[in-house]
């Protein structure tokens, strides 16, 4: 039935983008996993000595 379409929920990239709350922990986690993962590479690639 057409009508039943109505009572699925949106998917999640659409639930993300609808609530400010959920798109600034995202973007929070992003920075956070990206400059940590920066970091690290930034550590390893430092020459010994």
């Amino acid at each position: 039935m057409p009508g039943t379409e109505n009572d699925e929920r949106p998917p999640w990239p659409q639930q993300l983008l609808d609530s400010e709350w959920l798109l600034a922990g995202a973007a929070v986690l992003y920075f956070m996993v990206s400059y940590v993962l920066w970091g690290v590479i930034d550590i390893f690639t430092v020459p010994a000595g």
